[in-house]
C-alpha cells in the first residue's frame, strides 16, 4: 500500500510573530517543519509539502507542490496535492500541530472502519488537517472545491469519514492534548514545554 504523506506547511505566521513563517518557528529546538516532516516520513511512504511558490523552505524541489494560483487557504493546497500523486491512502498534516506523533497518526489510521477516511473531533470540534483519506475523498474535496466551498471543516464534513471523539482520543498516543494547534505565542510556549517534558 501506497501512503502518501502531505504536509501543509503555507501559514504565513502573522498571529504566531515569530517573524518567520508558521513553518519555520522554532519548537523545543526543532523548527514545526522539521518535527512535522519526520512524523510523516516515519507513517508514510514519502512526503510531499505544499506551501506558496514564493515561500522558501529547506525542502527538495521534487518534494514541494505549490499552492495554486491565488491561495485560497489550506483546502485548496491540500487538493492541489492530493491531484499531484497517486496514492492508496495520504495522511494530512497541517504544520502547526507539533504535538502529534507518528503514533498517535497511527492510531488514528487504525480507527477508520469504512468510508472515505478517518478524523479527529477533539473538543467537538473537527480537525480536517490530521487525517487519512482514501482516493475516494480526495475525488470528493475536488468535487466540493469545484462548487465553490472554501472552508476546509466543511468540505471534510461532507465526506463520508469516521469521526474519532474525545473519549477515543483520550486513549490515544499523547491524548486530547496532542491535537493542540498552535496559532499564537501562548500555543507555542505550551506546545515547548509539553514537548520538553517528555524529551521530543
Amino acid at each position: 500500500m501506497d501512503r502518501l504523506g502531505i504536509l501543509l506547511a503555507g501559514g504565513r505566521g502573522t498571529r504566531l510573530r515569530a517573524g518567520v513563517p508558521k513553518a519555520l518557528a522554532m519548537c523545543a529546538g526543532r523548527t514545526l517543519l522539521a518535527r512535522a516532516l519526520a512524523t510523516l516520513e516515519s507513517c508514510c511512504d514519502r512526503v510531499l509539502v505544499v506551501a506558496p511558490a514564493k515561500m522558501a523552505l529547506p525542502v527538495p524541489r521534487e518534494q514541494r507542490v505549490n499552492d495554486p494560483p491565488g491561495g485560497g487557504g489550506p483546502l485548496p493546497a491540500l487538493a492541489a496535492a492530493l491531484d499531484a500523486r497517486r496514492y492508496d491512502e495520504a495522511c494530512v498534516l497541517s504544520v502547526d500541530l507539533p504535538l502529534l506523533s507518528a503514533e498517535a497518526l497511527k492510531a488514528l489510521q487504525a480507527k477508520r472502519e469504512t468510508g472515505h477516511g478517518v478524523a479527529a473531533w477533539p473538543g467537538g470540534i473537527l480537525q480536517p488537517l490530521a487525517t487519512w483519506l482514501l482516493p475516494e475523498a480526495g475525488e470528493g474535496l475536488l468535487r466540493t472545491i469545484r462548487a465553490g466551498e472554501q472552508s476546509a471543516t466543511r468540505a471534510m464534513e461532507e465526506l463520508f469519514l469516521r469521526v474519532v471523539e474525545d473519549d477515543e482520543l483520550a486513549t490515544m498516543p499523547g491524548g486530547v492534548e496532542a491535537w493542540l494547534n498552535v496559532n499564537t505565542p501562548e500555543d507555542l510556549a505550551r506546545a515547548e514545554a509539553t514537548l520538553l517534558a517528555v524529551g521530543r
